[in-house]
C-alpha cells in the first residue's frame, strides 16, 4: 500500500512540473521564424502596440543570441548626443535605410530560396542514404544465413568462426573473399555490396558537405537579417531624436504667412461669398480613409518629443476633406516628396510642412482654424476658395518633414462663429492663429485653459483616436 501511495505523489509531482513546463512554453514567443519577425518588425507599414511589443522582444531575442547585434544596439544607443547634434547627417542615413533594407531583404529572399533547394537536395540525399543502408542490411542477412546454411555442403567450418567473428562487415567482406570455397555467385555478391557500401560512405561525406553548406547560408541569412535590424534600430533613434528637436526647428521657421495684404484683398473681394456660409452641423473627418497614427498623436510623440497636431495616415493621394463650412486662408505649393528632417516650404507656410493649406471653418457655434501639411504636390486647393463640409481641398502626400504618406493637422479654436467675415478679412497671417510655437503652445491648449480663444484643439478629442 505504501508503494502505491509514493507512486500515485510521484506522478502528481511529474504532472504538475509537466503543466509548469507548459504554461511556461506557451508564454513564450516563437522566434524561429526569423524571416517573418525581421520582415514585420523592419517593414513600413504601420504596427500594433501589441506588434511593437512583441518586435521588441524579437530584437531582445535576436540580440541575445547575436554579440554582434548586441554590440551593434549598445553602439547606436552611445551616439544618441551625436545624433542629436547633427540631425542632418543622421537623417541622411535614415533615407538610405529602407533602400539599403531592400537590398539586403533581396539578398534574403535569394539565400533562402537556395536554401528551400539545398534542403530538398539533402531530404532526397538522405532517403537515398537510409534506402541504401536498408538494401546493405538485408544483403548482410542474407550471405550470413547463406553462409550458415551452407557449411554442410560447403568446406567453410574450418573458416566460419573467423569469418563471422569480423569486427566490421568490412571485414567480413575481406575475409570472406580470401576463402577460396565461396561460389563465384557470392563473390560476386559481396562485391556489389563492398561497391554499395562504398557508395554509402561517400553519399554520407557529401550528406556532411551539404548540411555545413547549408548551415553556412542559413547563418549569413541571420547576419543579414541581423545588419537590418540594427538599421532600423539606428532609424528608430534617429527619428525619436529628431522629434525632440522638430517642434524647435518648426518654431524657427516661417511664423506668418507671405502676403498677407493680397489674402486681405482676396477676402474682401469675395465678402458676400463669406456672408453665405453657414456652420456645419459638426465635424467632418478630414482624410476619406486612414488613421490616426498611435505614436504621433497631438502634444507629444510616443518618444516623447513635442508635437502639436495629430498625423493621419493614408495612401498617397487619398482626398483630403474640409470638416466643415468655410473659406481657404492660406494655400502653399511646390515641394516634392520629403524626407526626416527635410524643411521645404513654399513662401508663407509653416517649416517642414511641405505643401500645406490654412483654412476657417464655421462649426456649430464656433469658428476653427485647421492646418493640413504634408500634402501631395499641386494638390492644395487655392486661397480664397469657399468650401464646404466634405469637399476636396488637397491629397495626402509626404512633402517636407515626412518619413511617409500622411497628413499632420492642427486645429486652432478661435472664438464664436459670429465673427467668421471679420475674422477671415482681417487675419493677420499668423500661422499659430496666436497660440505660439514651441514650449509656448502648451499654454495654449483648451483642454486647459477651459476653451479661452484661441486655443489648440488636440483633434483626437474631435475625431478619436
Amino acid at each position: 500500500m505504501e508503494a502505491i501511495i509514493k507512486k500515485l505523489i510521484l506522478s502528481v509531482l511529474v504532472l504538475g512540473l509537466f503543466l509548469h513546463s507548459s504554461k511556461t512554453i506557451e508564454a513564450e514567443e516563437d522566434f524561429s521564424n526569423t524571416t517573418y519577425w525581421t520582415d514585420l518588425c523592419t517593414g513600413s507599414l504601420p504596427l500594433t502596440a501589441e506588434e511593437k511589443g512583441k518586435c521588441q522582444e524579437f530584437m531582445n531575442y535576436m540580440s541575445s543570441q547575436s554579440t554582434t547585434l548586441k554590440d551593434r544596439i549598445a553602439e547606436i544607443d552611445s551616439q544618441r548626443e551625436a545624433i542629436s547634434q547633427d540631425i542632418a547627417y543622421y537623417g541622411q542615413l535614415v533615407r538610405n535605410y529602407q533602400a539599403d533594407a531592400d537590398a539586403l531583404n533581396g539578398q534574403i529572399a535569394d539565400l533562402n530560396g537556395q536554401i528551400a533547394v539545398k534542403e530538398k537536395e539533402i531530404e532526397a540525399l538522405q532517403a537515398k542514404i537510409e534506402a541504401t543502408q536498408e538494401q546493405i542490411g538485408e544483403a548482410e542477412e542474407k550471405i550470413r544465413i547463406r553462409m550458415v546454411t551452407a557449411q554442410e555442403t560447403m568446406r567453410l567450418n574450418q573458416y566460419l568462426d573467423v569469418i563471422m567473428g569480423a569486427k566490421s562487415f568490412n571485414d567480413f567482406i575481406r575475409i570472406a573473399n580470401g576463402v577460396s570455397d565461396i561460389t563465384n555467385y557470392d563473390k560476386e555478391v559481396m562485391k556489389d555490396l563492398a561497391d554499395m557500401i562504398e557508395q554509402l560512405d561517400l553519399d554520407k561525406i557529401k550528406l556532411q558537405e551539404e548540411e555545413e553548406k547549408l548551415a553556412v547560408s542559413r547563418n549569413e541569412v541571420i547576419t543579414k537579417q541581423n545588419e537590418i535590424l540594427a538599421m532600423k534600430y539606428q532609424a528608430e533613434v534617429v527619428e525619436q531624436e529628431y522629434q525632440k528637436k522638430a517642434a524647435e526647428l518648426v518654431a524657427l521657421g516661417n511664423k506668418y504667412a507671405a502676403d498677407i495684404e493680397a489674402i486681405q484683398a482676396a477676402m474682401k473681394e469675395i465678402e458676400e461669398k463669406l456672408n453665405e456660409v453657414t456652420a456645419a452641423a459638426g465635424w467632418t473627418y478630414p482624410v476619406a480613409s486612414g488613421f490616426i497614427h498611435p505614436g504621433a498623436g497631438t502634444w507629444h510623440y510616443a518618444s516623447g518629443g513635442l508635437h502639436l497636431g495629430a498625423d493621419f495616415v493614408a495612401n498617397r493621394g487619398t482626398a483630403l476633406l474640409a470638416v466643415g463650412n468655410g473659406v481657404i486662408l492660406n494655400s502653399v505649393n511646390g515641394c516634392g516628396d520629403g524626407y526626416l528632417g527635410n524643411g521645404c516650404v513654399g513662401p508663407g507656410g509653416t517649416w517642414g510642412g511641405g505643401n500645406q493649406i490654412d483654412a476657417l471653418f464655421k462649426i456649430n457655434g464656433g469658428l476653427y482654424a485647421v492646418k493640413y501639411s504634408h500634402m501631395l504636390i499641386n494638390t492644395p486647393i487655392a486661397k480664397g476658395t469657399v468650401v464646404h463640409a466634405g469637399d476636396v481641398v488637397g491629397q495626402v502626400g509626404m512633402s517636407g518633414n515626412a518619413t511617409g504618406p500622411h497628413s499632420h493637422i492642427e486645429i486652432y479654436y478661435l472664438g464664436s462663429a459670429d465673427n467668421f467675415t471679420n475674422y477671415a478679412q482681417n487675419w493677420n497671417g499668423d500661422l499659430s492663429f496666436g497660440c505660439n510655437w514651441y514650449s509656448a503652445a502648451l499654454s495654449h491648449i483648451c483642454e486647459s485653459n477651459g476653451n479661452q480663444a484661441p486655443c489648440r484643439v488636440r483633434p483626437e478629442s474631435v475625431f478619436g483616436g
